[in-house]
């Protein structure tokens, strides 16, 4: 296992460093709709790089790519820059997510925010991390305790759905009751936050793996809970490749009302 991680988070720092130079460099009138930048694509390769040099014999998946098929159990699940919109947008709230699948489980997840200075790390039945990149401080991730929906700070993304109506379906059903609802425009920042306690739930719809591949571990391994719309929990022979999700990252204590589509 320590491979694994100490490759995986080489190479988000990497990327992460790739990344950095051209934010706030970049071209603002390419934001809005489903980007995908040459930010993204050097990214893409970097990473890719890196597994075909290292794990040559292992699968991946990527935004970019798309599934590269070498009949392994282990499979890298590779989201180079998520966020494009806010990195477009000159908005820090980025991140590289870095995960590895081991016969459709995930067993390692890194995600690195590198203007944020942040990376949250996870190994399954380990446990998961917060580590502060300026400070060298590392924290033990723990979802919040905070168990009224009235009290709750949620976060939300369209994910894939392009039927603006669908979502804000979901957005009117549960905003009344909770204290706050937040868009931050990063799967991977959204799932951090709930693995770190500073949100109590984070729902999405029409998602892909890449974006909560590495997100999905660090929630569970911090505590959290990950449910189907209508309540049900899910597994992780819930996540098929070529699929998107409707799912919700939660405390675990809050109790949210059943959302039908």
């Amino acid at each position: 296992m320590d491979k694994f991680l100490s490759f995986a988070v080489n190479i988000a720092e990497q990327a992460g460093k790739k990344l950095l130079p051209y934010f706030n460099k970049t071209d603002v009138s390419l934001r809005g709709g489903s980007l995908k930048t040459t930010y993204d694509f050097l990214a893409d390769a970097l990473i890719k790089q890196g597994i075909e040099k290292t794990f040559p014999a292992h699968s991946y998946l990527t935004e970019e790519t798309g599934l590269v098929d070498k009949r392994s159990d282990y499979l890298w699940i590779i989201d180079p820059l998520d966020g494009t919109g806010n990195f477009v947008n000159r908005n820090p709230f980025f991140a590289v997510s870095v995960a590895l699948w081991f016969k459709e489980k995930p067993i390692v997840a890194v995600m690195e925010a590198p203007y944020l200075q942040e990376r949250f790390i996870a190994l399954n039945n380990q446990g998961a991390w917060s580590i502060n990149l300026k400070s060298k401080v590392k924290a033990k991730a723990q979802v919040s305790a905070i168990a009224k929906l009235d009290s709750s700070y949620i976060l939300f993304c369209e994910g894939g759905e392009k039927d603006k109506r669908r979502v804000s379906d979901v957005f009117s059903l549960l905003y009344p009751q909770t204290r706050e609802m937040r868009k931050i425009g990063s799967a991977v920042i959204e799932c951090a936050w709930v693995g770190t306690g500073r949100a109590d739930a984070y729902w999405t719809i029409k998602t892909n793996l890449w974006d909560i591949g590495a997100g999905a571990l660090f929630v569970k391994e911090a505590g959290g809970k990950l449910l189907h719309f209508n309540g049900e929990p899910f597994r992780w022979s819930d996540f098929i490749l070529g699929k998107q999700y409707d799912i919700i990252f939660t405390n675990g204590k809050i109790k949210l009302p059943k959302i039908k589509f």
